[in-house]
């Protein structure tokens, strides 16, 4: 049958929407609501979650069950206590966690797998890509982006990545033109930028100065191309006080443009993003509930250092209750200037099973990494951690520098003003480097730690039989 349709009603697309809206739109407004009415909400949103899952989540339902827990006697927000924490290894049989048949599956994630030995499979339904369509596009718009910039996506959209789904997705949401340059080539990247005259960058910091570092070595000057936002995933752009790391304002001198930090891991589906106050990621508690734990698994004070907890509101393929992130932080409750009043994520610090003691010292990898980028001296470098005999980590700095005549005397100077200890540096060659820290010929975010203490351990006890 011909179609009858007018002409211009069958090549009216200005206006439809092209990605289905979430039902926690209606609370989106809750951002600059007060802390007595978000937590009304909040509550409400909770409780609807903890009843949806384990009525339909096989594991919640057994493991709750077996521990004797009784959901009647949790009525708010701080009822969250009384339930156990969800950790990576409990998202082994992801078949036990979903809640919907197979035929409600529309998406398949992968976790990028860089802190364990195999990635997380996330089954993800209509609802739940609406859900990170949403979450995207609020995330953006905090950062300022809105319909008449055009983003350049630095992140895979194949291979199952969330990352890359979301960003498009939330992007399209905002009506802003989606540029899906995915994991390329610096060249690849900057001839992009050219060609569509790309706003905003959508990427991890090394990759972003990477691409403005191809520009210079090709006689051209990023400060001069069109981008005007940098948009930071995958890796920290400041230290625990909120100050720029010396990447971050590298990167902003280079590009002469804003950067904003984000957070996000693929098993909650939610973005912390910074506002244009450039002051912590904003909570939204439409989307989730984030709690910072102490060791003993205990609520830390505001303003003190924890394991970052979640709670996803609002999943219903795989949802998960009190989800141990294994990312350490600490919450700023302080107002924001941007007018918004939900508390704020400050920078990750670090992992909490990276952390190190050295010389007496508390220490991050990620900590002594940060130092090094952003120098024009250093390309590239990664750690290992390994025991010595008396049970002490050993660290070992593997630095490829700029320059191959550079002997890198001056990284011990800038490491012991920066973090107070120097580990062991050897300096090895840019190839090496880019072997061991893209072992997925750049596919995938770096992988800058190798942590090989139960390689040693094990060693160690085969020895001694």
């Amino acid at each position: 049958m011909r179609n009858t349709k007018p002409v211009d009603d069958q090549y009216s697309f200005t206006k439809k929407k092209l990605i289905a809206d979430f039902s926690a739109r209606q609370h989106a407004s809750f951002q600059f609501a007060e802390e007595s009415e978000i937590k009304t909400i909040q509550t409400q949103l909770f409780l609807r979650h903890i009843n949806y899952t384990t009525t339909h989540s096989p594991f919640y339902k057994n493991w709750y069950r077996k521990m004797g827990i009784e959901l009647s006697g949790i009525k708010d927000i701080d009822g969250i206590k009384q339930l156990p924490l969800t950790s990576k290894q409990d998202l082994a049989d992801t078949h036990e966690l979903l809640c919907v048949p197979p035929g409600e599956i529309v998406d398949i994630c992968l976790t990028s797998a860089t802190s364990g030995a195999t990635p997380t499979v996330i089954s993800q339904t209509s609802s739940d890509l609406s859900r990170l369509a949403y979450n995207e596009e609020i995330a953006f718009a905090m950062a300022g982006v809105d319909a008449t910039d055009t983003l350049l996506v630095c992140a895979a959209l194949d291979r199952c990545f969330m990352a890359g789904i979301a960003y498009f997705l939330g992007g399209l949401r905002l009506k802003a033109r989606m540029v899906r340059s995915g994991a390329g080539s610096a060249a690849q990247h900057w001839e992009m930028i050219k060609l569509t005259h790309a706003t905003a960058i959508v990427g991890v910091p090394s990759l972003i100065y990477k691409i403005g570092q191809y520009a210079l070595e090709n006689n051209e000057d990023p400060a001069a191309s069109t981008i005007k936002k940098l948009i930071a995933i995958g890796e920290p752009t400041k230290d625990e006080n909120l100050v720029l790391l010396p990447i971050s304002k590298e990167l902003e001198r280079m590009w002469n443009a804003n950067i904003y930090s984000t957070y996000a891991s693929s098993e909650i589906a939610t973005t912390f993003c910074e506002c244009e106050a450039r002051s912590g990621g904003h909570l939204r508690p439409e989307l989730n509930v984030l709690e910072i734990l102490d060791r003993n698994g205990e609520p830390t004070p505001d303003g003190v250092k924890g394991e970052v907890v979640v709670t996803p509101l609002g999943v219903t393929g795989m949802p998960l209750i009190r989800f141990k992130t294994g990312d350490i932080s600490y919450l700023i409750a302080e107002k924001c200037s941007c007018g918004r009043t939900t508390q704020r994520l400050a920078p990750i610090i670090g992992r909490k099973k990276q952390m190190l003691k050295y010389k007496g010292t508390t220490v991050f990898p990620n900590a002594i990494i940060s130092v090094l980028e952003g120098d024009p001296r250093y390309y590239n470098g990664y750690i290992e951690v390994m025991r010595n005999d008396d049970q002490t980590d050993r660290i070992i700095l593997y630095a490829a520098l700029s320059c191959k005549d550079d002997p890198g005397e001056w990284i011990c100077e800038r490491l012991r003003a920066k973090i107070r200890v120097v580990p062991e540096t050897r300096i090895i060659s840019k190839e090496t480097a880019d072997k061991k820290v893209y072992q997925f010929n750049k596919k995938r975010k770096r992988i800058t730690f190798f942590d090989l203490r139960l390689g040693c351990l094990m060693h160690k006890r085969v020895n001694e039989k």
